[in-house]
């Protein structure tokens, strides 16, 4: 063989390789979609506009949750992304899927079957109507900037995280009674249209009701206040009880204003208090 046919023969052997090689390169496939993780199509279900489609996400999300117990913490705040993003107000079929998705949070938050023990719940900046979650047992419960109409209902429920609601709006009750806040209670600069019902609450740490709003009336009777109570520039519009009440800590009433009565009778200081430049509309009862 000549040198040049030797030539063309190698020559021709390389242009085939790198033409396979460069149909390979051309074949490789791009990247592969991801599909949606189980709880984020179960949240997209949640959302839909179709009745039937929500309801199926919802017996998939309790499917979900009570598979493994790791699930659930994610689940919860899946629901609660999904009552933060119901328009309000909403058509018809809106307001009565609140109700449903509320209900079923409360569902996994009060011991019995179905009880979703050691959860966090963060409903803040969410618009939520006639909420309850009385009997409840939870750890951190987060409503800053919520927005609370007809009565809400955490009565007789326990908290062993944190309680934080600054700057909430409740437009008519709020009933705390009986509850257990294990690590501090916040109200700070929330407004609360009707009654604020605190009676024989047991707050273990810092209770911070700075600047809170009071339109009728707030009754502390026989709560206990393990830690500090920064009551300072409340507005009371109704009257004011803290009857038998116990104060373990320092407590600062300073700048508030009592509009209606206020009864402080058989109440009990062992910390300092402060009453500086406190209004009172009626005379004290403290005896």
């Amino acid at each position: 063989m000549s040198l040049l046919s030797r030539w063309l023969t190698a020559t021709s052997g390389v242009l085939t390789v790198a033409a396979v090689t460069w149909g390979r390169r051309r074949r490789t496939p791009g990247p592969v979609p991801v599909s949606p993780s189980p709880l984020q199509d179960i949240r997209a279900r949640l959302l839909s506009a179709e009745s039937d489609v929500r309801l199926g996400g919802l017996r998939d999300w309790v499917e979900h949750g009570e598979s493994r117990a790791e699930n659930r913490q994610p689940a919860l705040d899946v629901l609660c992304e999904a009552l933060r993003e119901l328009p309000w107000p909403g058509t018809a079929v809106d307001q009565r899927w609140r109700s449903v998705l509320q209900a079923s949070l409360a569902a996994r938050l009060r011991p019995g079957p179905g009880f979703w023990l050691g959860s966090d719940v963060d409903l803040r900046r969410t618009t939520l109507v006639d909420f309850d979650l009385s009997e409840c047992r939870l750890r951190d419960a987060r409503f800053d900037g919520t927005r609370f109409l007809g009565d809400a209902r955490f009565d007789q429920s326990t908290f062993l995280g944190a309680f934080e609601a600054r700057g909430a709006f409740f437009g008519r009750h709020v009933l705390l009674t009986r509850s257990v806040f294990a690590r501090g209670l916040g109200l700070r600069g929330s407004t609360v249209c009707g009654n604020g019902e605190l009676s024989h609450i047991h707050v273990a740490g810092p209770a911070v009701l700075r600047g809170v709003r009071f339109s009728g009336r707030a009754d502390f009777t026989c709560s206990r206040f393990g830690s500090e109570l920064d009551c300072s520039r409340v507005r009371f519009g109704g009257r004011a009880v803290f009857r038998r009440a116990w104060f373990a800590g320092a407590s600062s009433f300073a700048g508030s204003w009592f509009r209606g009565r206020e009864d402080f009778v058989d109440a009990v200081f062992g910390g300092e208090s402060s009453f500086e430049n406190t209004r009172f509309g009626h005379r004290v009862h403290a005896d």
